[in-house]
């Protein structure tokens, strides 16, 4: 499916879609300051770099929002540590680790490929669990978790991501990735799972829902 939600380059619409990816920044950092920092980081880079091109994805301004907030948290986690500030260090280090396990998810595989992937390696959901959570035969649950592996794999070996636009709707890329951060924070599948009847790519009942 190609992302629908694509806007002009210019300075005057990047600043009309700052309100809307200040709100996705702050969720992404769970913080206000570091929310207006990444957000304002993410539009001059998008205009630097993408000025001279007729158009951007929503997407692309979320992957450079992401890339940013992983530098920041990078950085903070290589600083000098004072005295008791284990605890900030450790913290930022899961966020971290986190943010890349899902930041892989979402930008190398499907919808399908990535929550199941998630389910199956993340929370050690057994193939006949899932298979009942999808309403589908465990089969099909290992033909999808056998093509999420290679996928990454021949991904990670050349460095590169799939092209989200030809997988992802940007309602689902956005809503898949938040209640991945908000399972994952919490340890809780169950945000996971209770999320999959509402989530356009992943309802059960779609006759298109078993397509790789």
């Amino acid at each position: 499916m190609i992302v629908k939600n694509i806007v002009k380059i210019t300075e005057e619409q990047l600043n009309e879609l700052y309100p809307k990816l200040r709100r996705y920044c702050q969720f992404l950092t769970q913080s206000t300051w570091d929310g207006e920092e990444i957000a304002q980081e993410t539009l001059f880079k998008a205009w630097l770099h993408y000025k001279h091109q007729p158009e951007i994805s929503m997407a692309v301004l979320h992957r450079i929002a992401q890339n940013e907030w992983i530098d920041t948290v990078r950085k903070r986690s290589t600083e000098p540590l004072e005295a008791g500030s284990e605890y900030i260090y450790d913290e930022s280090k899961q966020i971290e680790n986190r943010f890349e396990v899902i930041h892989k998810l979402v930008n190398k595989l499907t919808p399908k490929q990535a929550v199941m992937f998630a389910l199956k390696e993340g929370f050690r959901f057994q193939i006949n669990e899932i298979s009942e959570i999808f309403n589908t035969t465990e089969t099909a649950v290992k033909a999808v978790i056998y093509r999420a592996k290679q996928r990454l794999k021949i991904t990670e070996s050349h460095k590169t991501n799939i092209p989200i636009e030809q997988h992802w709707e940007i309602e689902d890329y956005e809503q898949i990735q938040n209640i991945l951060h908000e399972s994952f924070k919490a340890q809780d599948p169950s945000i996971l799972i209770n999320s999959i009847p509402y989530i356009h790519s992943l309802y059960p009942s779609s006759t298109l829902y078993m397509a790789a």
